[in-house]
């Protein structure tokens, strides 16, 4: 997992649940500053948003069809859903 990688403590910032579960209350296209700040982490921004490219490479995130650099935006795929849901239900 990437943040294990920049974290080897186990000291993660945020968790993979906690930011699927921004996007899942959104019905819209995030973009990556907006979500990093609702983690108020002290998470990295460019490592965050490198964290997001691999959630959509995962096919977690859609990004924008309109994309153009500078101007990220993602939001929630159907996969992203059933994988919160599964982390979530993990969880307990």
């Amino acid at each position: 997992m990437f943040f294990s990688e920049c974290f080897p403590n186990d000291d993660f910032p945020v968790t993979k649940v906690e930011v699927l579960a921004i996007f899942a209350k959104s019905d819209d296209f995030l973009k990556p500053d907006e979500v990093l700040e609702k983690l108020r982490s002290g998470l990295d921004r460019r490592s965050f948003y490198s964290y997001l490219g691999r959630l959509r490479r995962q096919g977690l995130l859609e990004g924008h069809p309109r994309f153009r650099r500078g101007q990220l935006a993602y939001r929630l795929t159907e996969r992203g859903r059933k994988r919160l849901a599964y982390l979530q239900e993990r969880a307990g």
